[in-house]
Parts: structure tokens; sequence; C-alpha cells
């Protein structure tokens, strides 16, 4: 290749080459979030028991409750879903068992939805955790306003069983 090749060659390469890193999908690592509460009544839960009589794994807690954007305002969503236990407590930390916990949040109609679903310690006696304690769950996906929605969401449950649902969300 002649000198004059290589030249324009570089000088092209040169020019193109910040249109191609933002092509690939450069992203920043400080990625920017959207936070917003939520406020749940507290649930109705039906334990459904399997295995043998008591706590099992596989045993499976469903639950409702409708949402609220401010504290005892109308009511803007529903929350449903299902705790399933899937660790029994050990010798280690006998008061404590571990449930999975899928939660959709449905919002206009079911046409706008957020999915959460994570683990989270409890005790065996009881079948939420207690007042002031805190859980964080990931969010899945969603649906209609919420397509793609990714984060995380921190469920806080407060002394008169409603919960405090805390979204934080990549845009």
């Amino acid at each position: 290749m002649n000198v004059i090749s290589q030249r324009n060659l570089a000088a092209l390469t040169a020019l193109l080459l910040p249109f191609l890193i933002a092509a690939c999908g450069a992203r920043s690592t400080n990625p920017s979030t959207e936070t917003f509460t939520i406020y749940e009544d507290a649930p109705k839960m039906s334990l459904l028991d399997l295995g043998a009589p008591g706590n099992s794994l596989g045993d499976v807690y469903h639950f409702s409750a409708a949402l609220h954007s401010e504290r005892g305002g109308p009511v803007t969503g529903e929350l449903i879903g299902s705790k399933t236990l899937v660790k029994i407590p050990g010798d280690a930390n006998p008061n404590q068992e571990r449930r999975a916990t899928l939660m959709f949040f449905t919002f206009a109609d079911g046409k706008d939805q957020i999915i959460a679903f994570g683990a989270a310690d409890y005790s065996p006696s009881v079948p939420e955790f207690g007042a002031g304690q805190s859980a964080v769950r990931p969010v899945l996906g969603g649906t209609g306003k919420y397509i793609g929605a990714r984060g995380q969401v921190t469920s806080t449950r407060n002394q008169d069983g409603s919960y405090t649902q805390v979204f934080t969300l990549l845009k």
C-alpha cells in the first residue's frame, strides 16, 4: 500500500472510530436510576402446606394486596405473588428459613407490570418478616410503561402489617 493510501485510511479510521464505538453500544459505567415508592396494604395470605404437616420444602404462601401511589390514597394497582419455602432451618441457624418470593406488581388494569423475584430469610413461625425489617429483591422485567425494567425493589414491613415498596430502576 502506498503512503497516500495509508494516510487516507488512517484519517478515515480516525473520523469513523467515535461513531463505531457509539454504534457498538458503549455504556456508561454509572447508569442513571429512577426511584419511586408504592404503598401496599397488609396482604391477604393463604398457605398451601405441601408434604409433611408444618413447615417443609415447597410450602407456599399465596398473597395479594391493593397498591397506592401515596399513603392512604386511591388504589392504583395490585400486588399478587407467592412465597415458597426453599431452605428449612438448619443446626447453624434454627430460627431462620429461606423463602423465594415472586411478586407481580400490576397497574392500569394489568397493562403495566413489574415482576420481582428473590430469596429472603424469615422466621419459621410466621408468614411474614417483622415490622421494620426489609428485603431487597431483583426486578426481572416489566410490561407497558415498565417494558425492559431492571433494578431492585426494597420491601419494608410497617407496624400495621402494610408494606412500603421502594423501586430503583435503571434507565
